[in-house]
């Protein structure tokens, strides 16, 4: 099971890699690394979105940080039991992912009640301030999607350096 979702996300990557940039070894070790079943397939195109968009300006692309995952996906299980989007407790987010994963910056996107990777990553890329963390001089990312018990989506992406 596990060979074929890293075979599928494979051929994703081949088949949605950006013209400009052809396919490195690198690229494919990080399509593996997240190419795991706590990952959904919304996670992974979002992932894969911004690293497009990032080679496409010729920024370097963004490996994804298991670890650092827990936190979007704690921040999101409170923003659903709150109902609404926030950067609540960012700076402690921060101060913890400074700890546990040797960062020396952080920050943070967050969205909810799009229907698609596609539809949040444009809000994001229309938000001069989420713009400028997808922008950003960052090396790792981490994204979590979780729906509310209504199907409601919310989104929380971490930047890291």
């Amino acid at each position: 099971m596990k060979f074929s979702i890293a075979f599928l996300m494979l051929i994703l990557a081949v088949t949605t890699s950006c013209n400009k940039a052809e396919l490195t070894e690198e690229s494919l070790i990080t399509t593996a690394l997240i190419s795991n079943e706590a990952n959904n397939k919304t996670e992974i195109e979002i992932f894969s979105l911004v690293n497009n968009y990032r080679i496409e300006l010729g920024l370097s692309q963004l490996a994804f940080n298991n670890q650092a995952k827990d936190y979007t996906v704690d921040h999101n299980a409170y923003m659903i039991s709150k109902n609404e989007i926030n950067h609540d407790n960012f700076a402690q987010r921060a101060s913890e992912l400074s700890v546990d994963v040797n960062a020396t910056r952080v920050s943070e996107n967050v969205g909810r009640n799009f229907r698609s990777a596609l539809g949040v990553f444009e809000s994001w890329l229309a938000s001069a301030s989420h713009l400028k963390n997808i922008e950003g001089d960052y090396s790792e990312t981490a994204i979590s999607v979780l729906a509310s018990d209504d199907g409601m989506l919310y989104f929380t992406q971490v930047f890291i350096k």
